[in-house]
């Protein structure tokens, strides 16, 4: 083991981190939505850490706020639809460890509350609440200092709002990730699939998707790191869903303090089928406790 495996990494290099996105019923919890599984997240979501065995603590925020008044229909085509304006943010605490006998490997688990607001203009109504709560651990491990990969396990607990689509069915979703880091470089990637549970409103289960995110940054000094990406999700046809599918395309700016991290950018849905189309403008915030 070298020195640096040795040394603890210092609370700026925690907050690289930003654990794991975790937002499988966030995104459904209204109709009036267009994003893809985690779209909302930015460059070292997954830059997990080595050698912290007396563990660690992150606060998040993730958010996005969304207009549009387009859809795409079963062609691909886009409709005029209602006009629509939706705001979601999810609060996240995570806890992790490493361990002792292999500082590489790392395991946590995290508590995510979404909060949503969802207006149409058009139809002159509006909704808002907590939605369901999300249980994840999850795991990684270090092949190098510069790559990360790793697994999580979600769980949607059936207790939010029912006014913005809580309380209505269990749900499971799991992931693989990859963060890895060239120099001033930056890649994070992931692939998701979700398992929705039988609908309590339907009798039904919604179709079974999967979505993958995929960002590109450039540290071009301490502070600032531009990036870009593209994401992209598929669902299955189901008794309540017709089959549908979305691609987005993103570009943000990370800015990076000594306790704490904030990210934002501008996403475009660029092509889709049976799904809204619109434009989002997303944040996050990272900071040590």
């Amino acid at each position: 083991m070298n020195e640096e495996r040795q040394q603890r990494p210092s609370i700026g290099r925690l907050l690289g981190l930003a654990c794991v996105a975790g937002a499988a019923g966030m995104l459904a919890a209204t109709d009036s939505e267009a994003a893809t599984g985690r779209s909302f997240i930015a460059p070292h979501e997954y830059a997990l850490p080595s050698n912290v065995p007396d563990g660690f603590d992150v606060f998040l925020v993730y958010g996005y706020l969304e207009r549009g008044d387009r859809a795409f229909d079963a062609k691909g085509d886009k409709r005029r639809s209602d006009r629509t304006e939706t705001m979601v943010s999810l609060l996240k605490y995570s806890r992790g460890w490493t361990l002792e006998s292999n500082p590489n490997f790392g395991y946590a688990w995290e508590l995510i509350v979404p909060v949503i607001g969802a207006r149409n203009r058009t139809a002159r109504t509006s909704s808002s609440g907590v939605g369901d709560p999300i249980v994840a651990p999850y795991i990684w491990y270090k092949l190098s200092d510069e790559v990360t990969v790793g697994t999580d396990f979600l769980f949607q607990l059936p207790v939010g709002d029912g006014d913005v689509g809580g309380g209505d069915s269990w749900k499971f979703t799991n992931s693989v990730f990859i963060d890895v880091q060239l120099g001033k470089f930056n890649y994070t990637g992931d692939v998701i699939w979700n398992f929705p549970g039988t609908s309590n409103k339907e009798g039904a289960k919604a179709g079974k998707s999967w979505s993958t995110e995929h960002l590109f940054g450039y540290r071009v000094s301490p502070l600032v790191e531009p990036y870009v990406g593209v994401a992209y999700e598929y669902q299955k046809a189901s008794a309540i869903n017709p089959a549908n599918s979305e691609t987005d395309v993103l570009g943000g700016v990370m800015f990076h303090f000594d306790k704490a991290s904030a990210s934002v950018h501008l996403l475009h849905t660029v092509d889709g089928k049976n799904r809204p189309a619109g434009n989002s403008l997303n944040f996050r915030l990272v900071w040590s406790l």
